[in-house]
């Protein structure tokens, strides 16, 4: 049997009255408030009734930078792929983006060829750290005539600079050559020079190759500094630069022993057997040598050109005074490995002469490479080092 329960039954009739009587009040109830609606109140409990939406957004001014979960090594990263223009307008978002986008690691090379650049512009460009700088048949120009004062103010850490064929002034290629120091090569090929710029030029310690190809206003007291100063130079090129004789002797007798490769072409009148004699004496480890249009030399400078023993290219072009059997003895050259004597021979004594070299080549070489910045088609290096990323 089951234990007696102490609870009170009440029967399930009942319990369907109850349920049925408050149904019948609610009922009741919601007929009186739709006949007779109640007045809102201010009450706070009436919030309530109302249902609202929680919101995710954040108001626009407390949004946090997604950016600021990366490091600064991250985002130097990911700047280094982005081209120069885009660059800099990275540097306008914000402060962070300035700071990192002026990172010495993004600036190291620059192609700046045919553009037109005003000097502060230039100078800012540089105090980021530009190294590699090709700025050929490019355009220097100031922000305005009126102002007197340049803006490269800074030393830069220019190591390679290509100004070859650049349209600039004087006092502004002064300027900015005033402000390196570091340059290692140099051209700067159909530019007006003056002794102002070549003094600068010489204060370059550790330049060693220098292209002065058709370039006007150098005179002898500005080769006589430069040669002097440029104690670690190797190339140079100073072709169709019209020197006067007492530049070229300045040259030959103030050149440093360790040049390697020289480029005397278009000296027409001003260089000698004298000249080279003595050229000869002091620069006894040359590799390359052009002497082009050196019209004043005759069959004795084949003689002392054979003294330089470790000779590999040689370039004797329209210089019409030297016999063309003196050639012959250029087989005692060991090391010559290019010879170009273009408009002094016909073809048939070209060949015979080829069959005298087996293995030299003969006129292969229509230009010379000397200290020049760039051979051939190659646009986008400036001495075998890129100027582009």
């Amino acid at each position: 049997m089951d234990p007696p329960s102490n609870k009170t039954r009440i029967p399930l009739t009942n319990v369907s009255n109850n349920v049925s009587q408050r149904s019948q009040k609610l009922s009741a109830t919601c007929n009186d408030l739709s006949e007779h609606p109640r007045k809102p109140t201010s009450a706070p409990y009436d919030e309530t009734f109302f249902l609202y939406r929680k919101c995710y957004e954040r108001p626009i001014g407390n949004e946090e930078d997604p950016f600021n979960h990366l490091s600064d090594e991250v985002l130097l990263h990911v700047f280094k792929w982005l081209p120069k223009k885009t660059l800099l307008r990275c540097g306008e978002v914000n402060l962070r983006f300035n700071r990192v986008s002026k990172d010495e690691t993004l600036w190291v090379r620059m192609d700046l060829s045919c553009r037109r650049m005003k000097t502060d512009a230039l100078s800012d460009l540089l105090n980021r750290g530009v190294a590699v700088l090709r700025m050929s048949q490019a355009s220097i120009v100031r922000p305005s005539q009126c102002v007197p004062d340049l803006a490269f103010t800074q030393r830069t850490k220019l190591q390679y600079l290509d100004l070859s064929m650049c349209i600039v002034d004087k006092d502004v290629l002064q300027a900015l050559l005033a402000s390196c120091r570091s340059l290692v090569k140099l051209s700067l090929e159909n530019v007006p020079l003056n002794d102002s710029v070549c003094a600068e030029i010489a204060e370059n310690r550790s330049l060693e190759s220098l292209n002065l190809t058709m370039c006007q206003g150098i005179t002898a007291s500005a080769i006589r500094a430069m040669a002097k100063g440029l104690t670690k130079l190797q190339s140079l090129n100073v072709g169709w630069a019209y020197l006067s004789s007492v530049a070229v002797s300045e040259l030959v007798h103030n050149l440093t022993p360790y040049m390697l490769r020289l480029n005397l072409a278009g000296c027409r009148s001003t260089i000698t057997n004298e000249g080279l004699a003595v050229l000869v004496k002091r620069c006894p480890r040359l590799l390359e040598l052009d002497l082009s249009d050196c019209t004043q030399l005759t069959s004795e400078a084949i003689q002392l050109v054979c003294k330089l023993r470790k000779l590999e290219y040689l370039s004797l072009s329209r210089c019409y005074n030297i016999n063309v059997t003196s050639y012959l003895s250029l087989a005692d050259l060991r090391s010559l490995r290019f010879l170009d004597l273009f408009g002094l021979m016909s073809e048939n004594a070209i060949a015979t002469l080829e069959l005298s070299f087996a293995s030299v080549g003969i006129n292969k070489f229509y230009h010379s490479s000397v200290a020049r910045p760039t051979v051939g088609s190659r646009r986008t290096s400036i001495w075998g080092v890129r100027t582009r990323e």
